[in-house]
């Protein structure tokens, strides 16, 4: 065989180098672009779960702020049906008879006769209104108390069952009793636990004091209407053995509701409730502020909070008596995770392959490309972490800043003022009628209208003020620097200004909007919640007084501005 010349060895050895350097060149490209896509991948996938994990905690918060709200509405509810009946003067009358009789001829056979007289002629009284009451309120408990130890005089519900005395001091009948002040609250009885207010009955002098209650299942549905979300209420099984009596406890909480160390007094799905509080399954849950939990084929993002009676309430550092366990089905939402990222890996490997391809006949070409492909999965990302963060602060509709965003401006203003020794003020404001015109004219009419709300407040208020879309219709303002008498008076505008733009319906009629606001102006004794009761206080003022119309409040002195 001839032998290659010299040359053509070179030439072999010179191509040689030439293929092993341009295979390195390739090699070296091509794990840089795998390890590109992987990391792309990865930044994607990080991305999608923070943002799937951010919806979750977002529906929690959206679940606790319900049932809080829910708590606070049935409270109110129960405060005003107490008050009612506290202020009727037949309950005055009979309880002040028989408050005398007992005290005239202490177990005597005529003072019982005389208090038995009474007893029915209050429940022929009270009868008929507890039957209303019971049915369309809900509620389970109507009891009428005598001074001073807490003697039982009438039970509505149970009329055959009475002479026995409140629980102990800690009860809420005891502490109204010894306070002379209404109070709402949880309580646990020796009979029975529930959402109780009572209220003092006074004459010339304590004639004794009356309690609601209802059930916690009244709120299940207003907290959650779908079958998509639940909610469910447990009790401490200690807490609850140590104040109930153990034949009421035992027919109360049956074995079907009881689950470990707990006591399920209302559930929309007890199955989903064990599942949620097993030690192993619900591990997660015990000690996050949100987790995602697999019950059966579907996955739930759960909560669970504290549930803290009437001493909790007055005391925050008091043991709970139990828990609120929330929870949405967000099965779609992980499935949708699931595939975008199947959707992702599968993407990248085909763009590996091909982009892999195209390095092997032009690199140059191929590096440009990648370098490109780079900066726009850059900017993608840095798109998605923007609306991300965007979407975390303001409302969707309106563009105001969100409650969590609003708040947080609050507690921030509320700092700094607290260092310079500035002032401000909070403006609350909630639409009149609001349900009215949805029911009326449709939810995209209430959207235009909440629209037109937001633009006005964005003409009205100054560059350095904050506005905020709490929830519904209810709207805040936040003036750093701005007084009481400032502040009402910007109200004052912002309200004349939307009265006088009338919003178009679809038929082409108008709708003329209004609302009442609260007015109150920060000082360094309050902190944010305070401060927004305070505001609400005087909003709730501005709705009895009859609406339309700005209050605002400086210490006790309420001043109230009418518009012709």
């Amino acid at each position: 065989m001839r032998q290659e010349s010299a040359p053509g060895q070179v030439r072999m050895k010179a191509h040689d180098r030439v293929m092993t350097r341009k295979n390195r060149i390739f090699l070296s490209l091509c794990a840089a672009l795998l390890a590109t896509d992987i990391g792309l991948v990865a930044v994607g996938a990080a991305t999608a779960r923070d943002a799937l994990m951010a919806a979750m905690h977002d529906r929690a918060a959206t679940l606790r702020e319900g049932f809080s709200i829910a708590l606070y509405t049935t409270e109110l509810k129960l405060m005003e049906i107490a008050s009612f009946v506290a202020e009727l003067e037949d309950v005055k009358t009979h309880l002040a008879a028989a408050g005398e009789a007992l005290a005239a001829d202490p177990g005597g056979d005529a003072a019982s006769g005389e208090v038995e007289r009474h007893r029915q002629a209050l429940m022929d009284i009270v009868g008929p209104r507890w039957t209303q009451l019971r049915f369309r309120y809900l509620l389970r408990q109507l009891s009428f108390y005598l001074p001073p130890d807490g003697t039982v005089f009438l039970r509505a519900e149970t009329p055959y069952a009475h002479g026995d005395r409140a629980e102990g001091p800690d009860s809420l009948v005891a502490r109204v009793a010894a306070s002379r002040r209404a109070a709402t609250g949880f309580d646990i009885d020796r009979l029975s636990v529930g959402l109780r207010a009572a209220v003092p009955v006074a004459g010339d002098r304590p004639l004794g004091v009356v309690e609601v209650g209802t059930s916690l299942d009244t709120m299940m549905i207003p907290i959650c209407p779908s079958s998509r979300c639940g909610t469910a209420i447990l009790l401490d099984r200690a807490a609850v053995e140590r104040r109930m009596d153990g034949y009421a406890l035992g027919a109360t909480f049956t074995d079907d509701r009881r689950t470990g160390d707990w006591l399920i007094e209302a559930s929309t799905n007890p199955a989903i409730t064990r599942v949620l509080m097993d030690p192993v399954q619900g591990a997660e849950l015990a000690t996050a502020e949100a987790a995602l939990v697999r019950v059966g084929d579907r996955w739930l993002a759960a909560t669970r909070f504290p549930l803290r009676d009437h001493l909790g309430k007055e005391d925050p550092g008091r043991a709970a008596v139990g828990s609120v366990l929330a929870w949405v089905d967000v099965d779609d939402a992980v499935h949708a995770f699931e595939r975008s990222q199947l959707v992702n890996v599968g993407v990248a490997v085909l763009a590996f392959l091909l982009i892999a391809g195209l390095i092997h006949l032009l690199l140059g070409v191929i590096t440009r490309r990648l370098e490109g492909e780079v900066a726009q999965r850059t900017a993608q990302v840095e798109a998605l972490l923007a609306e991300v963060s965007h979407l975390a602060h303001r409302d969707p509709l309106t563009e105001l800043f969100n409650r969590r965003a609003f708040t947080g401006r609050l507690r921030e203003e509320i700092e700094r003022c607290r260092a310079d020794g500035t002032v401000f003020s909070l403006v609350s404001l909630d639409l009149d009628g609001f349900k009215r015109i949805n029911d009326a004219h449709g939810h995209a009419t209430g959207d235009e209208v909440l629209l037109a709300v937001a633009t006005v407040i964005r003409e009205t208020i100054g560059a350095k003020d904050a506005a905020g879309r709490l929830g519904g219709e209810e709207f805040s303002l936040l003036l750093p620097g701005t007084g009481l008498e400032g502040a009402t008076a910007l109200a004052e505008r912002l309200r004349l200004r939307l009265s006088g733009r009338p919003v178009l319906t679809p038929s082409g009629d108008t709708l003329r909007v209004t609302f009442s606001a609260g007015v109150a102006e920060w000082i360094p004794a309050l902190d944010e919640a305070a401060l927004l009761r305070r505001a609400d206080e005087l909003l709730y003022a501005a709705k009895a007084a009859g609406r339309d119309r700005v209050m605002g409040r400086e210490d006790r002195r309420v001043t109230i501005q009418l518009a012709d």
